[in-house]
């Protein structure tokens, strides 16, 4: 899940880097969703369903990555490694796309007013009428089968939904101090909202889009949350950057367990797609060695740090759960871990400022944003290809259609 990634102006930055993960978590989250729904509700089994039907859509649909830059939204298509012509939108800070990959939704964060929603064609990559919601949006979620849209505002302290089939607003839905990171059940029928300003986290349920009593959980730190939910919806994990720590909620009973420490100053988080692993990224102190923390989501407890590179910052996971890839800011790697041992393999040198990370859904390529470029890497051979040139600079975020 916060939208605005990583900028490669800003390398050595604890601010700069507070909302990588939030951006691939948000999508994990929504892709997971709906991949894992369970059938034992009408709610899930309509996300099983539009599931079902996207599948049966993708393969006509070229896979594109989506880099988002502070002037437009630069597609690139996986399979020529072509750059195609950037759609022309300011300010854009996030983008989640239907389950069929038909439709992009890009979140445009302005410094003042009210922001926006753009959803775009990916097609045709033609930018469609913008939908207005709240001031300062920060993250944007969809539900798993793609029938609404969630958007946390963080200077209104509501959140905005939008109906995808008409891309129309409904009602704001008054939350906590400062939202800044939204994650969705896999069955579709509650959306978690961390508060950053009130440390609290808000269960809206889709249905009624009505907010329930707030959770209490760790400090935030006034640093952008974070938010994933495990693929079978029982557990939501929240990172408490200020507090080092992270908080297991209980989404049957929406209830907050003991708190799990972590060392250092944690910055994202990726769940397995068996669910059975939280990995938490901690950087620790600037040019020195940071850390991955596993969390065994079976007991909530921690296992020991994996060592990775200086400063990592982003982390994915491949689809087929083997391996996780780790971003290091300031050693110019990615560092595999195979989460069968979690032991890190030999760092990928990618050089530069490598940031946010996302793969393939097939899981046969990473990208990863790195100094105005996006640089792929094979995952069977943890080769790295020839940097695709995106734009001079700043990169803020990426993602690829499902």
């Amino acid at each position: 899940m916060q939208l605005r990634m990583l900028s490669s102006r800003r390398p050595s930055g604890v601010a700069a880097l507070a909302g990588v993960a939030a951006l691939v978590l948000v999508t994990a989250c929504t892709s997971t969703g709906s991949s894992s729904a369970s059938a034992s509700t009408p709610a899930a089994a309509s996300a099983t369903a539009s599931a079902t039907a996207a599948q049966a859509t993708r393969a006509t649909t070229p896979v594109t990555v989506y880099v988002g830059e502070l002037h437009a939204v630069v597609p690139i298509r996986t399979a020529t490694s072509t750059v195609l012509p950037p759609i022309r939108v300011h300010g854009a800070s996030g983008i989640v796309f239907t389950p069929d990959g038909k439709t992009a939704y890009v979140l445009i964060s302005p410094p003042l007013g009210p922001g926006t929603v753009i959803p775009i064609r990916t097609g045709t990559n033609a930018a469609l009428a913008p939908v207005t919601v709240g001031r300062d949006p920060q993250a944007i979620a969809i539900t798993p089968d793609g029938s609404a849209i969630y958007v946390a505002n963080s200077g209104s302290n509501t959140v905005t939904p939008i109906r995808t089939t008409t891309d129309t607003v409904l009602p704001p839905i008054r939350v906590g101090s400062g939202p800044g990171a939204i994650a969705i059940t896999p069955d579709g029928q509650t959306a978690y909202v961390a508060n950053i300003g009130s440390n609290t986290v808000s269960p809206i349920r889709t249905v009624t889009n009505t907010a329930l009593a707030p959770i209490r959980v760790g400090n935030s730190g006034l640093l952008p949350g974070s938010v994933l939910i495990t693929p079978d919806g029982s557990t939501a994990y929240v990172l408490n950057r200020g507090s080092g720590t992270v908080t297991p909620i209980r989404t049957a009973t929406n209830t907050a367990l003991a708190p799990i420490k972590v060392p250092g100053f944690p910055m994202s988080m990726a769940v397995t797609p068996d669910g059975t692993t939280v990995y938490v990224v901690a950087p620790g102190s600037p040019y020195q060695e940071g850390t991955v923390v596993p969390i065994r989501t079976a007991t909530d407890t921690d296992l020991s740090p994996i060592r990775v590179g200086a400063f990592p910052a982003g982390i994915a996971i491949t689809p087929d759960g083997k391996t996780a890839y780790v971003t290091n800011q300031l050693s110019g790697t990615v560092t595999p871990i195979r989460t069968a041992t979690d032991t890190a393999l030999a760092p990928i040198q990618v050089g530069g400022n490598p940031g946010v990370i996302a793969i393939a859904p097939d899981g046969k390529t990473a990208y990863v944003t790195n100094n105005g470029t996006v640089v792929p890497i094979l995952t069977a051979t943890n080769q790295v290809l020839r940097p695709i040139k995106v734009v001079p600079d700043v990169l803020e975020f990426m993602a690829i259609t499902p």
